[in-house]
């Protein structure tokens, strides 16, 4: 599947866009949807840790179907009616790509999970770099909050304002500690996937290409199968 590269001012543009339009075009990535399926992808998974209003979902569609990143083709619905099916394109894809290794001071952290939600489209080293750089500065965090934390001593805490101001540091600290062992967990796990990647990943791709050489020389033989774009 081709990559588009872009140059400095197109990689500005793409900032431009909003979360919700990369979340849209990365559940894409993984299958053709309806607006319907969307909605309940991201209600049953993504919902969990990144929110993305009802409202938003078609006007996106719309807009990734204008600018050539999606295509869509309609769908017949057992006596309903017809629903439009959409479809990530070469284009959209190269866009899903160039946003995921995008390095973003995350907020909250709700696109770090997305953009590992969605870490399939890249290459496992990438999502490596991702989680290793989300690590580090999570580390740097605990540094400060420990080299704080010497300042307090419960016994000689006289004024009850000072409690309370441990208590937030404790939970910066116990936070904190928190992302850095769970990278760890993550990065472990994802080195043990690159090891194994290229036997396991490329027999599975190997087989896929063989039930699309299949499928592609059934559809020759009986030229009346029609395929949806």
């Amino acid at each position: 599947m081709c990559q588009k590269k872009y140059g400095r001012n197109q990689r500005r543009g793409l900032m431009k866009e909003s979360t919700s339009y990369y979340v849209i075009l990365g559940i894409l990535s993984f299958g053709d949807c309806s607006g319907y399926d969307i909605k309940r992808k991201i209600e049953n998974e993504i919902g969990y840790f990144y929110k993305v209003s009802n409202g938003q979902i078609y006007p996106v569609l719309k807009k990734l179907v204008l600018q050539k990143n999606a295509t869509y083709f309609t769908e017949k619905n057992d006596g309903k009616p017809d629903r439009k099916v959409y479809a990530i394109t070469d284009q959209g894809l190269a866009v899903l790509k160039e946003w995921l290794e995008i390095r973003t001071d995350y907020q909250h952290n709700n696109e770090l999970l997305l953009k590992l939600y969605f870490g399939s489209n890249e290459p496992i080293d990438q999502n490596l770099r991702l989680i290793d750089d989300f690590k580090k500065r999570s580390q740097k965090s605990l540094d400060t909050y420990n080299n704080i934390s010497t300042y307090f001593n419960l016994s000689t805490i006289h004024k009850l304002h000072g409690f309370y101001n441990y208590f937030t540091l404790r939970f910066g600290q116990l936070i904190t500690q928190a992302y850095v062992d769970w990278s760890d967990e993550v990065i472990g796990v994802l080195q043990e996937l690159n090891e194994a990647h290229e036997d396991t990943f490329t027999d599975c791709n190997e087989k896929d290409r063989s039930v699309k050489e299949q499928t592609t020389a059934g559809s020759a033989e009986h030229p009346d199968i029609i395929e949806h774009p």
